[in-house]
């Protein structure tokens, strides 16, 4: 396995980012990841050459950039267990946006689950593994909330519960 994305991701956060901008590591890690593995599908390499340059510049969102990347199909550099984790990816934004969480909350949570994607691709086959521990966490927390909320509307930002309505 390839560890320069993990590399990568800690290198751009370890990088002061501008108090108004959110760090765009999480974006050009993933994006590099699938530009250099050649094991990528056609269908995600050219949709992130065209898209991923325009998600890192902010000309679209992140939630439209992991929802594609969600539900693209990436090839043999792809996993199953990706789709859970851009929905994840998606669901903190729109929470982010809604503005139910600061900056620093979401940056740690997309920090959290991009880590989770990739130490899953570093495990191998016990990636899978961890990222259902993962869901299975989230999802027990979330099902004592109160008062009762739809739990695939929310997620865990730290030990604070926040969802998108």
């Amino acid at each position: 396995m390839n560890p320069l994305p993990t590399l990568l991701l800690a290198a751009f956060l370890a990088l002061p980012a501008p108090a108004f901008a959110l760090s765009d590591a999480p974006l050009r890690v993933l994006s590099s990841y699938i530009d250099s593995n050649a094991n990528c599908s056609e269908q995600i390499a050219d949709w992130n050459r065209k898209n991923g340059k325009r998600a890192i510049a902010g000309e679209i969102s992140r939630e439209f950039y992991y929802r594609v990347l969600g539900f693209l199909d990436w090839g043999a550099c792809g996993r199953p267990y990706f789709k859970p984790i851009f929905i994840e990816l998606q669901k903190a934004w729109t929470i982010y946006s809604n503005r139910r969480v600061t900056e620093a909350e979401y940056t740690a949570k997309e920090a959290e689950l991009i880590n989770l994607l990739f130490s899953a691709l570093q495990a191998g086959d016990a990636g899978e593994a961890m990222v259902r521990r993962y869901e299975q966490t989230i999802a027990a927390k979330l099902i004592r909330l109160e008062p009762e909320r739809q739990f695939f509307n929310c997620t865990y930002f730290g030990d604070q519960p926040k969802c998108t309505d």
